[in-house]
Formats: structure tokens, C-alpha cells, sequence
């Protein structure tokens, strides 16, 4: 097979990626060819294998026969990534390139960093490291944009940027980050397992297959890529292809309970019941986590085979896990805590499929939709439909199935698998719903699911966040964290309210909740809308971040940012905060946001560099936020900021079945693009209005007046 190049592109198939070499071996130039004054480029064909060694090589042009067979005898020594072909290792043709100059000058050593820096640049990946350590992923983050700054080729750093980017579920960025990593570092024993795991989040299977081959020819023995292959081929049911994988892994460190927990399941869906109920009850044996008991229970479940086991192992998960949602305080409240909420919201619906498959409907509705109000899935949903179904409720099935395929479009960090969705959408079918009409009300019916109405007798106006605890008892204690202090006192009243999260009959919890209070008239009730447990955690996280201080005069006033690798400088409103800084690269533009803490009220300033004509950019744009749910662009007009003449667009969307309010101004100059852009849930946003617009009036381009030539669209 040939690799894919100009002459055989990858559109049109049939062709590899192209290898790229791991381990290169200069060629030994010739003595006698060194006498000889002969110099050149030899060409050589070959076959790349999937291991990455090089076989058939032979000369396709040569300056002489002694610099050829220099050159065939260095390359048999080279070591390629593997070509993949729809996320197989294959053999692939390609050709390769070996110069040979006389008294070629030797290539100089990069200029080594000041001492001072090489300190300063230790001390962060320390500060990094710990950050990430201790969950702290927007703080580390931050810290490793700024190493990067200071090295842009540190592979290790570009790894570390991938995890704890991954960690706060912002995947595109992660496999940047690691492909960066890569890209510097092609021998990486860690950074292609680390890109899998994001492809395989992604259900992009084939090049998460990649890449954990490419790591298992770095590391034949690399125990974790041959188990997350193994587990991911499980996930696609491909058992014949898994199984050796998770062997391999497994030999190289038995009792790891993920891989065992997998090999068990494939061994039940082969016919091997005894071993495969062995390898989950060796997992349960060797792990204290309350997810691998739940994996186990529910993979029994999922089969409806040992229900006693699978209702004793979920009910162990159950005890561990409970016991860390106990002893909540609103006022220390953690993003671990508020994630706690939904591995709890997993748990319980394992323990009520099992309740439902014993034939114990009352105790499976109880679990299931706690399970379901607290993290809205597909499968969850369609657990829930079927007890309705089964209980004689055809219209609340149908209104819960639509729902649970709905719930796909949410933006939570556990997509469906495409044949969980299309499955729910059969048994939605099959309850002779209107299966258009149904999917139509399904989005409004899961933002009302979690909204509640509270009574306003002061006729308060105003928005403000508060964090709940919901206890098993029905006692409700609130916090306000943010916002108008004039809502303090719904404190009170939320006390009383309806919250909609049932926890099961006999369940001992506390579960901590976050939600946002509009009060828009005096003559309607209050809305509390309830985050997600995703949203929850997300903001928590990205406000439990550090920025990293610069040693820069632009930074003394804490509401100036000037950065003049951005060219744009703004006064911030009081009290808003940077929040999150990415420097450009050749795939991505240069984005900096901020925050006003405690809500979720963004704004952004970013500028990328593209060979684009203004409209050309406008088209782009439009193309890009047209993907979000529900997008709509209201309104276009001309606006002029600091000399620059460009345009200002007002849209709606949704995300995380939020109703946002975004508007967005663009300038073009030359081959370089500025945005500023403001977003917020819509009745947050008009909280903010009047500091959105005070921040994009005080925008300025201090770059583009040092250096007026480029407002002529002369590039430098």
C-alpha cells in the first residue's frame, strides 16, 4: 500500500499515513567518495512495516554507488511510526531522502537558556505538576501555557497541557497538546496512549487504535496501551480482536481491575461464564474503588445473569460511595464533591436495573430516577422509560424515551454509543409515539425538568447563584455565592422549595447542588434553574484556577490587560478575572478569557492569523457557531473601535441546555483577524449588559499604531 501524499491523497483512499522516523541514523560518508568529491541526494524506496522496521530497500537515483549503499545501510537502521489504514498497522510503500555535502557545517546546538530561565521554567513544571496532582486542572493549565511561553518544544509540558486539559473535558485542545507533544518528542512513551484516550472519548475509534499501536511499538510491554486498545475494541463488541490485547496487558500487570473487568465481559459474551464471573470477581478483589464494583455489577446486569451477585457488589459500591457525600458544607464545597454527584447518579442506576430485572418496580423507579434527575444520559433515560412502560405509564415512556435521545445532544463528558441512541429511538418508535413531535419537545422538556418555580413575595428583581444541599430527609440548606445581594434572602425560601431531585427510599446522602435565581418582575415567581453535575464541576474548577503572575509592568493595574502578543489591550469591570490564556500556534488562534466570579459570564478576546478576505472570515465564522444547538445570528451592523472599521453580530444558542446570549465584534487587518466576544446565559447576560458593553468600548490595538503599515494590509 502506498502512503497518502500529493499523488495519492487521502480523499481518495486506499493509502496510508504517511510514517514519520522515530530513531534516525546518520549515514557514514564514504572515505573514498569523500576523496572523490562526491555529493548528493540519494533517493531510496522501501516498505515500512507495521512494526516500523524498514525492509525492501533499494535505489531509486544516486549520486554514486558508494554514497547509495551508505545510505541503504543507515536507513536499514531507522525506526518509523507505523503506517495505519483505517486504524490498522499495515505495511506502506514510501520513498525517503539521504544527503550527502562536503564539508557540510555542522548543525549548532540550540542557544541553551539563561541559567535563570532554566530555573524558572523547572520551578513551574514543579508548580504544574502539583497543581495536577491535587485536581487543580485550570491552575495547571495556566501554568503550563506559561512554560510554554517561555519553551515552545517541551514535550513534556505539551503532555502534561493534554492531560489537564482533558481532565476539564476540553478534548479538541487536548489532542493539540499531545499531538504537540509528540511532534517534539516522536518517541514519547506516553503522549500516543494519552492522544488515544481523547479519540476514544471522542468515538473516534479508528485513530485512537492508532495511536495505541504506535505506543505499543515504542513499548511492546506498555501494559496500559495494550488495555486501553483492548478495552476500547470491547466497547465496539469486538471481543475476537480485544481479547488478546487485555491478555497482553494483564500479563504484563495482572489484577488491574479495568482490563480483568473487560476480559470478564467479553469471556460472559463468548459462552465462558465460570471464567468470565472469576475475572470480575478477581477485579472486585483487588480494587477499593466504588467504580470498579459498579462495573462489575453492571456488567452481570447488563446480561441479566447472577443478579444476587451483581445486587451484593452494587450495593458494596453504594456503601463506599455514600459515605463521601456525608458531612457536606456549603461553605467549603469542592469540584470533587460536585463530582461525587455524578458517579452517584451512575451507581444508582446499576442498583435499580437490578431492582427492575428482579421485578422490584418500585424500588428500581426510585433509583433510577434520582439517577436520572441528577445526570440526564441516554441510557439512564431509556432505563427509565422502560419501568414506565412496564408499570402501565405509556405517555410518561414516551415522554422520557424522547428525552433520553434528546439527552445524546447534551454536552456531557459521557457521550452514547451511537447503537444506545439508535436503540432508544426503536423502543420510542415501538411505543407508537410521534417520533418527530416527540424529539421536538424533548429539548424544552429537559430544561424544565430541571427548573422549579420559587414564590416572590418582595417582587426582587435580580440574578444571583446559590449552592444547595439536598439531604435524604428532604431538609434543604442554600447559599448564596454570587450575584445580587439583594436575593440573599431566597436563602430562605429555597429551603422550602420543590427541589427536583428525589434520592431513593433508605438512601443516607447529601447531595450538593449549584443552581442560578432570575427574579425578572415583581409580578412573577423566580426561576432556580439546576446545573448539570457536569456544569457544576466545569465552573467550580475553572473558578478554583490560579493565573500565573507575570514579571511585567502591563500587569501592575489588576483591571488593565495589555498584551502585546495579542495586540489588544482592555479595562476590565470590577472585579472580573483572567481565567484562561492560550497562545496561538499555526492550528489555533491566540485566545485570552474572563470571568466574572461565580457566574458564568464570559468574555474573550482572541486574534488568529489566516490568508482570508474579511468576508471570506465572516463566512467562516458563521460556519463555526452555526454548529451550536439552536444557533441563531439576530442581528449585523457596522461598528468602528479604535480607528478599525468591522462588524458586530447578536446570537442565541444553547449549551448544556442553557439558553446563552452571545455577541461578537470582528476587525480585519491584513492576514490577522481580532474578536472580542461576550456570552452568557441569557438572564445572566442582562445582568452583565452594561459591563459586556463598558469592556468592548474600552478595547484598543496598541499594536496596530506602533506599526500603521499594516492597517494598509501590508504583511510584514
Amino acid at each position: 500500500m502506498q502512503v497518502c501524499d500529493d499523488k495519492h491523497p487521502e480523499s481518495a483512499g486506499n493509502c496510508a499515513t504517511p510514517p514519520n522516523v522515530m530513531n534516525k541514523l546518520d549515514p557514514v560518508y564514504p572515505e573514498k567518495a569523500r576523496q572523490g568529491r562526491e555529493e548528493g541526494t540519494v533517493m531510496l524506496d522501501l516498505i515500512v512495516q507495521k512494526d516500523g522496521s524498514p525492509r525492501d530497500i533499494h535505489t531509486v537515483s544516486s549520486p554514486s554507488d558508494l554514497l547509495s549503499q551508505a545510505a541503504i545501510d543507515a536507513v536499514k537502521q531507522w525506526k518509523f511510526v507505523p503506517p495505519t489504514y483505517q486504524g490498522n498497522t499495515v505495511d506502506a510503500e514510501m520513498k525517503v531522502q539521504v544527503n550527502f555535502k562536503l564539508e557540510a557545517k555542522q548543525p549548532q546546538p540550540p542557544p541553551a537558556q539563561p541559567r535563570d530561565s532554566r530555573n524558572e521554567i523547572r520551578n513551574f513544571q514543579i508548580d504544574a505538576d502539583e497543581a495536577y496532582k491535587r485536581d487543580d486542572f485550570q491552575t495547571a493549565v495556566n501554568i503550563c501555557r506559561r512554560i510554554i511561553d517561555l519553551a515552545p518544544q517541551d514535550a513534556y509540558t505539551w503532555n502534561l497541557l493534554g492531560l489537564s486539559l482533558r481532565a476539564l473535558n476540553e478534548l479538541d485542545p487536548a489532542a493539540d497538546a499531545f499531538s504537540n507533544s509528540i511532534k517534539f518528542y516522536p518517541a514519547s512513551p506516553v503522549a500516543y496512549n494519552n492522544l488515544g484516550l481523547v479519540y476514544w472519548r471522542q468515538h473516534k475509534y479508528d485513530d485512537a487504535a492508532a495511536q495505541f499501536r504506535r505506543q505499543i511499538v515504542i513499548n511492546p510491554d506498555d501494559h496500559y496501551a495494550h488495555s486501553n486498545l483492548g478495552m476500547m475494541l470491547r466497547d465496539q463488541r469486538r471481543c475476537n480482536d480485544a481479547t488478546p490485547e487485555l491478555q497482553k496487558g494483564l500479563s504484563i500487570t495482572p489484577d488491574k481491575p479495568e482490563p480483568l473487568i473487560a476480559l470478564g465481559e467479553c469471556d460472559l459474551d463468548s459462552g465462558n461464564r465460570a471464567k468470565g464471573i472469576s475475572e470480575l470477581e478477581q477485579a472486585v478483589s483487588s480494587s477499593s474503588a466504588p467504580g470498579t464494583w459498579n462495573s462489575a455489577a453492571y456488567a452481570l446486569a447488563k446480561r441479566s445473569i447472577e443478579l444476587d451477585l451483581a445486587a451484593k457488589w452494587s450495593d458494596t459500591c453504594l456503601i463506599m460511595e455514600s459515605a463521601r457525600l456525608r458531612g457536606i458544607s456549603l461553605d467549603h464545597l469542592t469540584a470533587e464533591q460536585l463530582n461525587y454527584v455524578t458517579w452517584i447518579a451512575a451507581y444508582w442506576d446499576t442498583r435499580g436495573w437490578i431492582y427492575f430485572l428482579r421485578g422490584d418496580n418500585a424500588n428500581a423507579e426510585s433509583y433510577i430516577q434520582a439517577s436520572w434527575r441528577l445526570y440526564p444520559s441516554t441510557e439512564v433515560g431509556d432505563h427509565l422509560a422502560q419501568i414506565y412502560q412496564k408499570t402501565g405509564r405509556r405517555d410518561e415512556a414516551i415522554r422520557t424515551e424522547a428525552m433520553a435521545v434528546a439527552a445524546a445532544n447534551l454536552n456531557t463528558r459521557f457521550k452514547p454509543r451511537d447503537e444506545e441512541v439508535a436503540d432508544a429511538r426503536e423502543r420510542l418508535k415501538a411505543l407508537g409515539a410521534n417520533v418527530k413531535a416527540a424529539l421536538e419537545r424533548a429539548s424544552t422538556d429537559l430544561e424544565q425538568f430541571r427548573t422549579i418555580s420559587v414564590p416572590n413575595p418582595s417582587k426582587a428583581t435580580g440574578h444571583a447563584d446559590f449552592l444547595l444541599r439536598v439531604a435524604s430527609d428532604k431538609k434543604i440548606e442554600a447559599n448564596r455565592i454570587s450575584g445580587d445581594t439583594s436575593l440573599a434572602s431566597f436563602a430562605q425560601s429555597l429551603q422550602s422549595a420543590n427541589v427536583p431531585v428525589p434520592i431513593p427510599h433508605n438512601v443516607s446522602v447529601e447531595i450538593p447542588l449549584r443552581g442560578t435565581l432570575t427574579c425578572r418582575s415583581g409580578t412573577e415567581p423566580c426561576r432556580l434553574a439546576i446545573f448539570t453535575s457536569d456544569a457544576a464541576v466545569d465552573l467550580a474548577r475553572i473558578e478554583a484556577g490560579t493565573t500565573v503572575q507575570v514579571a511585567d509592568d502591563n500587569f501592575t493595574d489588576s483591571r488593565i490587560y495589555n498584551n502585546p502578543t495579542l495586540g489588544m489591550r482592555i479595562n476590565l469591570a470590577d472585579d472580573w478575572k483572567l481565567v484562561k490564556e492560550e497562545p496561538g500556534s499555526f492550528s489555533r488562534p491566540y485566545s485570552v478569557m474572563f470571568n466574572k466570579p461565580g457566574s458564568l459570564a464570559y468574555f474573550m478576546l482572541t486574534r488568529e492569523r489566516m490568508e482570508s478576505t474579511p468576508e471570506l472570515y465572516k463566512k467562516m465564522l458563521e460556519s463555526q457557531f452555526s454548529v451550536e444547538a439552536q444557533y441563531q445570528r439576530n442581528s449585523e451592523v457596522t461598528v468602528k473601535r479604535d480607528g478599525l472599521s468591522g462588524t458586530r453580530w447578536t446570537a442565541t444558542m444553547t449549551r448544556n441546555d442553557i439558553a446563552y446570549f452571545f455577541e461578537t465584534e470582528f476587525f480585519t487587518v491584513g492576514d490577522d483577524h481580532y474578536r472580542l466576544s461576550a456570552s452568557a446565559p441569557k438572564d445572566v447576560y442582562e445582568r452583565y449588559a452594561e459591563s459586556f458593553a463598558n469592556m468592548m468600548n474600552s478595547v484598543t490595538f496598541p499594536l496596530l499604531h506602533t506599526d500603521p503599515s499594516l492597517l494598509e494590509g501590508v504583511n510584514k
